[in-house]
């Protein structure tokens, strides 16, 4: 028998900082290469991405998938949040293992555009 008061949900890396943000303007750089950006109305887990609906200029509902981070950084107070998807955010700070990964290269694939970054996302604050 499961017993739900020893079952929880894992919170998802960033949920604290897009449930404040719910139903604010939100921009989602990557580099200098603003991804996309609007009024975010909703967010889910989809297995291993993270479901993102947002409310554009023209008002018309967008959603997009972004891959659940390794870290994140969060400054409240800034509305500024830094998802990294970097090799090194995955170890953390083992030195001997970020030197072999340096030196590992992916032949034969397209990697994900988010591979080996950080995906900024920029909240205006109300």
């Amino acid at each position: 028998m499961i017993s739900v008061t020893s079952t929880y949900l894992e919170e998802l890396p960033g949920e604290i900082f897009l449930t404040r943000h719910l139903q604010s303007s939100i921009k989602f750089t990557l580099g200098e290469k603003v991804i996309k950006e609007g009024r975010l109305v909703l967010f889910k887990r989809a297995h291993y991405y993270l479901n993102i609906t947002l409310l554009t200029s023209k008002n018309n509902k967008e959603s997009f998938e972004i891959p659940i981070p390794f870290r994140v950084e969060e400054y409240f107070h800034e509305g500024l949040a830094f998802f990294d998807y970097r090799l090194q955010g995955l170890l953390g700070l083992k030195s001997e293992f970020n030197e072999k990964l340096s030196k590992v290269r992916i032949k034969n694939t397209n990697p994900s555009q988010y591979y080996n970054k950080i995906l900024e996302i920029k909240a205006e604050i109300t």
